[in-house]
C-alpha cells in the first residue's frame, strides 16, 4: 500500500470513527425540552422526528425540516417555530417517503429561518426556530403522537 493510500485509509477510518462516536455520545432530547431550550446546545444533541424535505431532487434530500409529528405543514398548520428544526445533513440522504421518521444529531443552534415548501395545495411558508448543520441522520423508529395538538388540527369537527 502506498503512503498516499495508507494516509487516505487512515483518514477515512478516523472520520468514520468520529462520526460513529459523535452519534453514540449525543444527548437525546425531547420535543418538550426543545420547546423550552434557553440557548444553543453546547454538546451533541440527538432528536427524533419526521422529515419534511425542503431542498431535494428525486429521493435525494439536501435539506429538510424535522417536525414533531407527521403531516405537520402540509395537512395542517405548521407547528410553532420552536418546534421546527431546519436540518442540513453532512451528506445528502435518500428517503422513501415524505414524513419518514429519522433521528438527527449534531450541534443545535437557535436560528430563525423561513422556508418555502411547494405542496399540492400551493406554497407554504414555514418558520423554524432551530438549525442543525452537518447533521448525522439515520432512520429511526419514531412513535407518532396519537393526535396532533388540538389547536393545530383542522379536523376538530370530527371530535364532536
Amino acid at each position: 500500500m502506498t503512503a498516499n493510500r495508507r494516509s487516505l485509509a487512515t483518514g477515512l477510518f478516523a472520520a468514520s470513527f468520529a462520526i460513529c462516536c459523535a452519534s453514540a455520545s449525543a444527548t437525546t432530547i425531547t420535543w418538550d425540552q426543545l420547546k423550552t431550550a434557553p440557548q444553543d446546545a453546547a454538546e451533541e444533541i440527538e432528536l427524533a422526528g419526521f422529515l419534511l424535505p425542503v431542498d431535494y431532487e428525486g429521493d435525494k434530500v439536501y435539506q429538510f425540516m424535522l417536525l414533531p409529528w407527521a403531516g405537520a405543514c402540509s395537512h395542517m398548520p405548521p407547528p410553532p417555530p420552536e418546534q421546527v428544526v431546519l436540518v442540513t445533513p453532512e451528506k445528502p440522504i435518500r428517503i422513501e417517503r415524505t414524513y419518514e421518521p429519522v433521528s438527527v444529531s449534531g450541534r443545535l443552534r437557535k436560528a430563525h429561518d423561513i422556508s418555502q415548501l411547494f405542496i399540492l395545495d400551493g406554497v407554504v411558508r414555514v418558520e423554524s426556530g432551530y438549525r442543525l448543520r452537518a447533521a448525522s441522520v439515520r432512520h429511526a423508529d419514531v412513535q407518532e403522537p396519537a393526535t396532533a395538538p388540538a389547536s393545530r388540527t383542522p379536523w376538530k369537527f370530527l371530535d364532536k
